[in-house]
């Protein structure tokens, strides 16, 4: 369990300062001790400016990276970071480094501009590879699973998340209010059934666990009650059902990764989620079909697992591309 200030939601302008802290310390070549020290003094002046700072640490990549890849991005980032600094209006930073040059610089880096800035100001987020499990104020349990972002709105009326990335799943507290969850593409609203929800960049995947759910897609005029154990596909138009026959998509509540008859391909594409990089198999490979429960917390195990059961060895061209080849390509 998280502690309140872990589940705060933080504000735009502390954002932007964590980062423009971040590619000045990191990117900026020799930094001085008076730099070093007005940035702990930053950090802490406000314990929002040390969660900004801390959930900014998760990002794997480090940021002096860009110093050699995009010199002169970098020093125009920087730049544009002191000029802010130096402005009155905290507003005025943000509307500045927000909108121009830090966007440009975060995509020239590599990183994921709109998914660093979701999980940075959700309530509840986790990294690539982390789950996480939140307590929330009316005693719902909240499952996040990787790469996820999720803010929380309760009133007199309605309890809702939104889902701004990745997954979730939750055990709904017994309440007279609805449960709702809001994605891109409608509403999911629960009476208190356990679900699951994953948002996807052109659809949502829905699993009502035990218990009804109603699903409505956000350009549809009609809802859709699915029964316990049914998965479906939510559109902004349409609902289908999908064959949860391969993949147990709940599985990851309890740290597994379970599949049944699932082709190769297809199941590097699911595992990889939960690591950063490339994850694939060599073609002739592709279609093999696995089946088994795999622990979540070792994705390299079952890489290694993976490649006994296919004949086959686990390939790593960098910590950030593992190939599944035949052993004869492996050992070529």
């Amino acid at each position: 369990m998280s502690s309140p200030v872990q589940n705060t939601s933080l504000p735009q302008a502390v954002i932007t300062q964590a980062i423009a802290w971040r590619v000045r310390l990191e990117a900026g070549g020799n930094t001085s001790e008076l730099e070093q020290a007005a940035c702990q003094q930053w950090r802490n002046s406000d314990p929002l400016h040390a969660l900004a700072w801390e959930r900014l640490a998760q990002i794997e990549t480090p940021f002096a990276q860009v110093a050699s890849k995009a010199p002169g991005l970098a020093q125009a980032t920087l730049r544009n970071a002191d000029t802010e600094r130096s402005r009155m209006s905290r507003r005025a930073a943000l509307c500045a480094l927000t909108g121009s040059t830090l966007g440009v610089f975060l995509l020239g880096w590599g990183i994921n501009d709109t998914g660093v800035i979701q999980r940075l100001s959700a309530d509840f987020a986790t990294a690539v590879g982390e789950r996480q499990q939140y307590r929330l104020a009316d005693n719902s349990q909240l499952f996040l699973n990787t790469d996820s972002a999720s803010s929380v709105n309760f009133n007199d009326s309605e309890r809702r998340l939104s889902l701004a990335r990745g997954e979730l799943s939750v055990a709904v507290a017994a309440d007279t209010r609805p449960f709702v969850v809001e994605v891109t593409q409608g509403l999911i609203t629960s009476f208190g059934a356990r679900l699951l929800v994953r948002q996807e960049p052109e659809s949502s995947l829905v699993q009502a666990i035990d218990g009804s759910l109603l699903v409505q897609p956000a350009r549809a005029s009609e809802p859709l009650l699915i029964a316990a154990g049914q998965v479906v596909r939510l559109s902004t138009r349409n609902i289908t059902p999908v064959d949860s026959h391969m993949f147990d998509y709940s599985a990851w509540i309890d740290g597994v990764f379970a599949v049944r008859n699932m082709p190769l391909k297809h199941l590097l594409a699911e595992l990889g989620r939960y690591r950063r990089g490339v994850l694939r198999c060599a073609p002739d490979l592709e279609n093999f079909q696995v089946s088994g429960v795999y622990q979540l917390r070792d994705t390299d195990l079952i890489l290694r697992t993976l490649a006994l059961a296919t004949n086959a060895d686990v390939r790593y061209f960098t910590r950030w591309w593992a190939e599944i080849v035949p052993q004869k390509v492996a050992w070529s």
